[in-house]
């Protein structure tokens, strides 16, 4: 072999140049002598250099570590995936992957990272209560291939019996994820797919040449699946005893949106004899749903180029189809195809506006419950038994049913943010990637894309995220 080549064919292997090689071998070699120093001083005199060697050794040892899994990754015909949280939209890109992975691309590599032991579907499918009902009907929930009626198809092969427009118990759907689940798995050994499953939080992610550094390992994708966050995780529905107020003869309260009317219902199953109080801003219940036998085919109120109008303009024609339509369901159910791209081309004081003065409003009558839940509710406020009540309140024991902080900050987002590897929106409702190797889920997403909190919008949208990556060269993280 010549000189040259024996002399050179370890820079090639490891993709260096002889000065970038040397650099690196150098500050090995000076952080070598330094924990040397420290441990052969400390040998001496037992009272200095306490921890610093082994600190020093520590450090060292990650950099290998690190130099060692990058040589690994960059010659291995490889591609891995982290994804961070695993609720639907976690499991929706996770079973898209697998799926429409290629073999002849080379193998995949999927970590998930879930601080739940358990598979977690989110607090809204968890829920162990049968009353407790999906708010879009059966043919419409499927999250496979963006395929609506999976779930549907589903039902019937388990033998459930249920019809295409029936609301399903969202405890159902639960069982339907898990199942996904199960044959996400089996699609992966069938492929040769390796996964891993970590019951750990992650808090932090770093950008190391091109990858994402997580929990140890390098990966050239990063997926965040970890969903918004409560505005009261102390106070939430979700996270409280509900069996603690049942001797309380009141019981308040926040919100009047579909959490709201789950908490009603899940007091009047546990025969809570007191009067119930909801309180909100706007003091307006949830709309229900309403089911058509002959649906007339209903145009979209709004279309991108009306984002131009002025912001009074485009609520007069909104509502001006709203009142022109046999019912005003069938104008909002025309226009959800058209929502995110009705939201992208507005302009930023316009959702600004939006934000501040309709949203409530529109939550109430787009975010429908189903009309058995809601005649439920219309009983029991008959009776005395349920009170709605406008305007602000401040009571020590309340259940709060408010929903999501969209624009909130964990450890992990603080993190991110310092790392300069995504930024707030504009409206702070959620997070920008600043690569085009991180993606963000559902709710994180809101800001930007604003309909994307349910099912029908979450699954189509996983979808293309996992067929972006699916599609990523992983030798383009070298250059």
């Amino acid at each position: 072999m010549p000189k040259s080549n024996f002399f050179t064919r370890h820079l090639r292997d490891i993709k260096e140049s002889y000065f970038v090689h040397m650099c690196h071998a150098l500050g090995f070699a000076r952080d070598s002598l330094i924990a040397f120093c420290c441990f052969f001083i400390h040998s001496i005199l037992p009272f200095i250099f306490l921890n610093a060697g082994s600190s020093i050794a520590r450090r060292l040892l990650d950099r290998i570590n690190f130099r060692t899994k990058l040589f690994n990754l960059s010659i291995a015909n490889e591609k891995h995936v982290a994804i961070v949280g695993f609720g639907l939209g976690g499991l929706v890109t996770f079973f898209n992957l697998i799926k429409n992975h290629q073999e002849n691309s080379g193998k995949l590599v999927v970590r998930i990272f879930e601080k739940s032991p358990l598979f977690l579907k989110g607090n809204a499918y968890s829920t162990k209560n049968p009353n407790h009902l999906l708010n879009v009907v059966a043919n419409r929930m499927g999250v496979v291939e963006e395929d609506q009626g999976h779930f549907f198809k589903w039902l019937c092969v388990k033998g459930y019996n249920y019809q295409e427009n029936d609301f399903v118990p969202r405890q159902i759907f639960g069982i339907y994820l898990e199942d996904l689940l199960q044959t996400a798995l089996r699609i992966a050994e069938k492929k040769n797919v390796s996964y891993e499953f970590r019951i750990k939080e992650i808090s932090e992610i770093t950008d190391k040449k091109n990858y994402f550094w997580i929990d140890g390992d390098l990966h050239h994708s990063c997926v965040l699946a970890i969903g918004p966050q409560l505005k009261d995780s102390k106070k939430s529905f979700w996270r409280i005893d509900l069996e603690s107020y049942l001797a309380d003869e009141e019981i308040h309260i926040l919100g009047c949106g579909l959490t709201a009317i789950d908490a009603v219902i899940s007091l009047r199953d546990l025969k809570y004899s007191g009067k119930i109080f909801l309180h909100s801003r706007r003091g307006i219940l949830s709309q229900p749903h309403k089911l058509f036998s002959n649906q007339e085919k209903v145009e979209s109120p709004l279309s991108p180029e009306d984002s131009d109008l002025p912001l009074s303009q485009i609520f007069r024609k909104f509502i001006n189809a709203c009142k022109k339509s046999s019912d005003w369901r069938l104008a909002f159910d025309a226009f959800r195809p058209r929502t995110q791209k009705f939201w992208m081309v507005l302009d930023l004081e316009k959702k600004k506006r939006f934000m501040r003065h309709c949203f409530r409003l529109w939550n109430v009558h787009r975010h429908r419950c189903p009309e058995s839940q809601f005649k439920v509710i219309e009983g029991m406020m008959k009776s005395g038994k349920l009170s709605i009540q406008k305007g602000r309140v401040s009571k020590e024991k309340m259940i709060d049913c408010t929903g999501f902080d969209y624009g909130f900050e964990s450890d992990l987002i603080s993190n991110l943010l310092k790392n300069n590897l995504v930024k707030f929106d504009d409206l702070r409702a959620g997070l920008l990637p600043q690569r085009e190797n991180i993606f963000f889920t559902a709710g994180l997403n809101f800001g930007s894309l604003f309909e994307i909190t349910a099912a029908p919008d979450i699954a189509p949208h996983a979808k293309k995220i996992a067929d972006k990556i699916n599609k990523m060269d992983p030798s383009s993280f070298l250059k």
